[in-house]
């Protein structure tokens, strides 16, 4: 199965139907039938996600908006695009 590296091109699922809610971001997948909530830095990536963007810009923007440890900031958001993607609520570009 393909894998989210830092080079790959990403972008939202348009399929999703999402609601923010206090700041944060809950999506429901039409094709799946499941409910997702995103925290504040999950619901900032969702955002970031919008138009195509690259891992690795993603997280550099992420870097300057969170106090975050860059090593940290890559395994956390390359896992959690993973899972994204493994859901089908992202798509590789």
């Amino acid at each position: 199965m393909e894998k989210i590296t830092l080079q790959t091109l990403i972008q939202r699922n348009p399929e999703m139907v999402t609601s923010n809610i206090d700041g944060e971001i809950v999506m429901m997948s039409i094709e799946n039938g499941e409910y997702y909530g995103l925290d504040e830095i999950g619901s900032r990536i969702w955002e970031l996600l919008e138009t195509p963007i690259s891992a690795d810009k993603l997280i550099s923007c992420l870097l300057i908006e969170f106090d975050v440890e860059e090593v940290v900031c890559k395994t956390d958001t390359l896992d959690f695009l993973n899972d994204m993607f493994e859901k089908k609520l992202v798509f590789i570009r």
